[in-house]
């Protein structure tokens, strides 16, 4: 596994979103101590800021051509009206759309983002994250790994709700099983010192039953960890594309034909409303890729103008955004 220092000290917002390759991996396979620092990192981002601005102001500078023409200034709908002491229209069109621009001839132009993301595997994703911090924050501080045999623990939780009162207990019980296991290590067969055990009987350790399946440990022959060498295995494995592109085809169905856009050409007093749908960091941490061998982001573009099919409802245009800065791609699907 790389072991390779990140500069923590230049750690910038765009650092964040450049996280992994293919996937989750390039995230996943960072040191436990620095995938920290990068949350806190994106704790120090304010509230306050937009992310709409921030989507939009990334994706004018990946495809400035969006309404034919120069765009001569921009906002986020809010500051749209206070900026300029206009009145809003009436509630719920004072909110829409997300952004409002005026081109170089005068046009004015609203543009409503939204997000290609699979919301159901990110609330799972998400609930596999808390009960694993749970686990962690049970552990607690990890000592140096002064194990003679073992590189690596790895753990495999339960979906069960972590109680606080078994935090002792279960610390006791996982570093007494490590134990039991480095000092039996030498016993095996030379053969098998290689080999990772997995071990999943918790008989002697009822608190470990009780919120674990299994605990592999790997073998210091291969890799070996002295900080944070207990910890969950990355998500990976077999997927398929397929099921974003089928959230895509859904996501732009219904985006074209809600209701809420019917009128918003006419309540608000624009020429023309564009869709934006974007791929961004959610996605890219917590979703399946859209990915596979000889299809990326520009033949996902393509495929999204088939879905289209020229027809974009209550929109003038759509275009589909990938939002991982340092990546940017943008493409006109309709």
């Amino acid at each position: 596994m790389s072991r390779k220092a990140v500069d923590l000290t230049k750690l910038t917002v765009d650092d964040i979103f450049r996280a992994k390759d293919e996937r989750r991996q390039r995230l996943a396979r960072l040191p436990f101590d620095q995938k920290i620092a990068i949350v806190k990192k994106l704790q120090t981002i304010p509230a306050t800021i937009k992310n709409e601005k921030f989507i939009f102001d990334s994706f004018l500078k990946a495809y400035p051509d969006l309404a034919s023409e120069p765009i001569e200034e921009w906002d986020v709908v809010e500051n749209w009206y206070v900026k300029r002491a206009l009145d809003p229209p009436p509630h719920p069109f004072d909110k829409r759309p997300d952004i409002i621009a005026r081109t170089t001839s005068g046009k004015r132009i609203g543009i409503e983002l939204k997000s290609w993301v699979n919301r159901d595997q990110i609330a799972e994703a998400r609930k596999q994250e808390r009960i694993q911090d749970n686990i962690l924050k049970a552990i607690g501080e990890q000592p140096r790994n002064e194990t003679k045999h073992i590189g690596v623990v790895w753990l495999s939780a339960k979906q069960v709700r972590f109680d606080a009162r078994d935090a002792g207990d279960f610390r006791g019980q996982l570093f007494a099983l490590i134990q039991q296991v480095d000092s039996n290590w030498s016993q095996k067969p030379n053969w098998l010192q290689s080999a990772s055990e997995n071990i999943s009987d918790f008989i002697a350790f009822p608190i470990l039953e009780k919120y674990l399946h299994s605990v592999r440990f790997y073998s210091a022959c291969r890799s070996r960890f002295d900080i944070h060498w207990i910890r969950f295995p990355s998500p990976g494995g077999a997927y398929s594309p397929n099921e974003m592109l089928q959230t895509l085809t859904s996501s732009l169905i219904a985006h074209r034909s809600d209701e809420r856009y019917k009128d918003l050409q006419t309540r608000v007093g624009l020429d023309e409303v564009y869709l934006l749908v974007h791929y961004d960091f959610k996605a890219f941490a917590y979703n399946t890729p859209f990915g596979a061998p000889s299809f990326g982001f520009k033949e996902a573009a393509k495929f999204a103008s088939n879905v289209v099919n020229r027809d974009g409802g209550y929109f003038d245009r759509i275009f589909l955004f990938h939002f991982l800065w340092g990546e940017e791609e943008a493409y006109r699907i309709q």
